[in-house]
């Protein structure tokens, strides 16, 4: 287990990473993820869909419009705040405030996702342990959407330290690759307009392809698709994003 000093994301995901991150995402983007879920994850009228580390809730509000029955879990209470303003207009969207390392469901889904980089956040065996749990939560023929940064092209591509040039202010990022752990961290600097600054730091382990393989295959999850890129082109050493479907 990681220790709660490690926790870095329950500081991480706050209102800054809101407003540096999240909401800087179209809605062009997330309604080309949202098809890719329903198409990887091949939804029906009546499935029911647990999103897991849902954030401010892009996916899961928009599948619930569509009127899907939605378990949307986070750790973050503002953002599960924000989602059960929503979720007032959406009766078929349940949104949780938990750890998502905490669920403990059996045979209860159709679907489940992990978006944006939302897996990779603990220890290896805490993030093997989540591989479990999500088995287990599944129903018979049930599927799971995984969506990774592909550790072989960040490291082919490396970038030390990057800037972002925002409405008021900079982002600056830098980024650091353990080989021994294979995790990356990455810390982000904000710079507002008036000269204040802000830093957060990021914990993240990176997998290949047959590291995520080997843990859904040790859990009963059979390969249905892996895509480089939301548009759903063929993954390749050299695609940016891993997403992987599996069926149980």
């Amino acid at each position: 287990m990681i220790s709660p000093e490690q926790e870095w994301f329950k500081t991480y995901f706050n209102q800054d990473y809101q407003s540096w991150i999240l909401e800087t995402i179209s809605q062009d983007l997330t309604l080309k993820q949202v098809e890719l879920l329903e198409s990887a994850l091949a939804l029906k009228a009546d499935s029911k869909i647990l999103d897991l580390c849902c954030g401010i809730g892009r996916h899961a509000i928009a599948l619930a419009q569509k009127a899907y029955d939605l378990t949307a879990i986070d750790l973050v209470e503002e953002y599960i705040a924000q989602l059960q303003i929503f979720a007032k207009d959406l009766p078929r969207l349940q949104s949780i405030c938990m750890d998502v390392r905490e669920i403990d469901y059996t045979d209860s889904f159709d679907a489940i996702y992990l978006m944006f980089t939302s897996f990779g956040y603990f220890s290896d065996a805490e993030n093997e342990k989540l591989i479990e749990k999500i088995s287990q939560a599944l129903k018979s023929q049930g599927r799971v959407l995984i969506d990774l940064e592909n550790r072989d092209y960040i490291l082919q591509h490396f970038i030390h330290e990057k800037w972002r040039n925002k409405d008021t202010g900079y982002l600056l990022e830098r980024h650091l690759f353990n080989p021994m752990t294979s995790r990356q961290k990455t810390r982000r600097i904000w710079l507002d307009n008036n000269g204040q600054s802000k830093s957060y730091t990021r914990d993240l382990r990176l997998y290949n392809a047959h590291e995520i393989l080997n843990l859904a295959e040790k859990y009963q999850l059979k390969l249905i698709h892996v895509w480089g890129d939301y548009d759903q082109k063929p993954f390749n050493i050299h695609s940016p994003r891993m997403i992987f479907t599996f069926e149980k």
